[in-house]
């Protein structure tokens, strides 16, 4: 129960710090324990091929 405990420590942390969305990904690449933040402006989501600019269909001129 001890890593449930951490992520809902971890959540109510940034809720407290006045963070409005989150998403949770668990992933074995990233160190136990560690925690990474990216942040978005818009509504683009974090990520995707709009917010870093590299579209799949967009025609080179």
């Amino acid at each position: 129960m001890s890593e449930i405990d951490d992520v809902i420590r971890m959540l109510d942390s940034m809720a407290q710090g006045g963070v409005s969305r989150i998403k949770v990904e668990a992933s074995e690449d990233v160190a136990k324990g560690e925690v990474k933040k990216a942040y978005h402006h818009g509504r683009c989501d974090v990520g995707s091929p709009f917010a870093t600019g590299k579209l799949f269909d967009l025609e080179e001129s």
